[in-house]
Parts: structure tokens; sequence; C-alpha cells
């Protein structure tokens, strides 16, 4: 479900702080690459909020992540600060990313919306999975 720009200001009144109000405003790393190393996605049907997160490799290490979001601010957030916190990370680190740790980049979400940096925190988990697959296929 698309939010109209009404409902999406209305959502900025539930105690965001500076950091995810300007991950809102001013999301990084929007879009996707066209031959992205590894492609993950949670697509959650109870909140209807979808997440892919792109990434590219050099070696074993995330040179760069990328993310095309449909959902609420909050997921917006979440997955552009999943973007820059791929950035340098091993494959294994980034296997390894959770939602405390998003939701610390972000300075903290509000409860009802811990979920956002979860779905975000998944969905990198499952590019870097991709990845590896990719790079390394089994033989």
């Amino acid at each position: 479900m698309t939010q109209t720009p009404e409902e999406r200001i209305a959502e900025t009144n539930l105690q965001y702080n500076k950091i995810t109000l300007d991950h809102i405003a001013h999301p990084r790393n929007v879009g996707r690459f066209e031959a992205a190393d590894g492609e993950g996605t949670v697509d959650d049907a109870v909140t209807e909020n979808r997440i892919t997160i792109y990434v590219r490799v050099r070696g074993d290490r995330i040179t760069s992540a990328r993310f095309r979001t449909f959902g609420c601010s909050a997921c917006i957030a979440a997955s552009s600060a999943v973007t820059v916190l791929a950035r340098g990370l091993g494959l294994s680190e980034a296997s390894a990313l959770d939602l405390e740790r998003v939701d610390q980049a972000l300075g903290g979400l509000p409860a009802e919306k811990r979920h956002c940096a979860e779905f975000a925190a998944r969905a990198l988990q499952r590019a870097a999975a991709d990845a590896l697959k990719r790079l390394r296929p089994a033989g």
C-alpha cells in the first residue's frame, strides 16, 4: 500500500529522532544495480512493506549497496541506513547484521516501527547470501 503525502507527514510525527528523520528526508543509495552481485528481498504481506537490497562485491567485501523500498517512512529510513552500514562489510559480517545494529544506526526507532529495521537487516542478509552463492557456485 502506498502512502499519500499527508499520511507520510502524519507518520513522521511518531517521535522519530533527527537521525531517522534525516534518512527519511534524504535517503541514501536509492535505486538498484543492473548487474548486482547479490540481491535480497523481504516482502511482508502483513505490513505491505517490500524491501530489496542490492550489493556489489569485490573479493569478499561489499563495495556498495542500494535499495528499493515500497513501504512506510521507517522502512525507507532503515533501508537507507542498511546500505550505509553494508559498505565495507565482509559477506559474513553482512549476514550477521541484525535489527539491533540497524536500530542503533538510526538512533532508535519507535517500538511500533522496529520491525522495519528487522526487515531491512533481513534483506541485507539475503543479499549477502545471494552474493556468496553467485560468487562461489556449488560445483
